[in-house]
């Protein structure tokens, strides 16, 4: 683990551009699988989403591999955006149970700002009354979730990752995950920022949308959407850079991929 400058931080996400440029045909038809298959799981109410955020660590070491073997200079298969399943999966399996419990506690914390709207909103769906927009709990609820979810996910940024390939256990790597983010905090702060702007230019974007289009709402899912599916790939492929950075002797994946021997 070292310490990197805080400028590393927009590097890490022309890094994870340059990865996506290797293979960006490849690389949308993974992230748009992976995202029909959460889609599909999210119908079933309650155990849905619980288990793909309990798969999520698998899947985000998926993602990881990927981009090794681009890295290394290999082809992506469609059979990578299982891979991670094949990495320590107990292990993995446990960070994504640690991962839910955590996401549960921060939504109950925010019960302690709007009695409840916002964790009835991400677990059922069930969107606030107007009356807790106007009063302004609901936005209290969004700060303090922000506030409470940031050391947690400090703690899983590199956990999965660090548990697969460093071969750690689910509690070591949530700490050294959370030290390495803390010791990069300006690296990280640098990230957010230049990802609060992307964000930024495409609520702009979006707005220039609505007034072309008239408000229509399909037009507008579809800018959203497709935003979304160019940007999704640069960002997971910076987590494969910022880990690189911040542990430059971290090893690859534990067993061969599909298509090149050595990794």
């Amino acid at each position: 683990m070292r310490t990197v400058p805080a400028r590393n931080g927009w590097l890490w996400l022309l890094k994870g551009f340059a990865l996506f440029r290797k293979n960006p045909a490849m690389w949308l038809f993974l992230v748009f699988t992976y995202w029909i298959a959460v889609a599909l799981l999210g119908q079933i109410r309650y155990v849905g989403p619980a288990a793909s955020t309990v798969l999520l660590p698998a899947f985000s070491v998926s993602f990881m591999i990927m981009c090794a073997v681009l890295d290394r200079g290999g082809i992506l298969q469609p059979a990578l955006l299982l891979s991670g399943f094949r990495q320590r999966p107990s292990t993995l399996i446990a960070l994504g149970a640690l991962y839910l419990l955590a996401i549960v506690l921060v939504l109950g914390i925010t019960s302690l700002a709007d009695s409840g709207a916002l964790l009835q909103w991400m677990l059922s769906g069930q969107e606030p009354s107007m009356e807790s927009f106007r009063d302004g709990s609901v936005s209290r609820a969004m700060l303090l979730a922000t506030l409470a979810g940031a050391p947690v996910l400090m703690a899983f940024w590199f956990a999965p990752v660090l548990a697969a390939w460093n071969r750690m256990g689910a509690a070591q790597s949530l700490f050294y995950s959370f030290f390495s983010v803390w010791r990069n905090w300006r690296a990280f702060f640098v990230y957010g920022a230049a990802l609060a702007l992307a964000g930024a230019v495409f609520l702009i974007a979006l707005t220039v949308a609505a007034i072309v289009t008239r408000g229509q709402v399909q037009a507008l899912r579809f800018v959203a959407l497709m935003f979304t599916v160019l940007t999704l790939p640069t960002v997971l492929a910076s987590f494969y850079a910022s880990y690189r950075d911040i542990f430059p002797d971290g090893p690859g994946p534990v067993e061969p991929s599909p298509n090149r021997p050595g990794l």
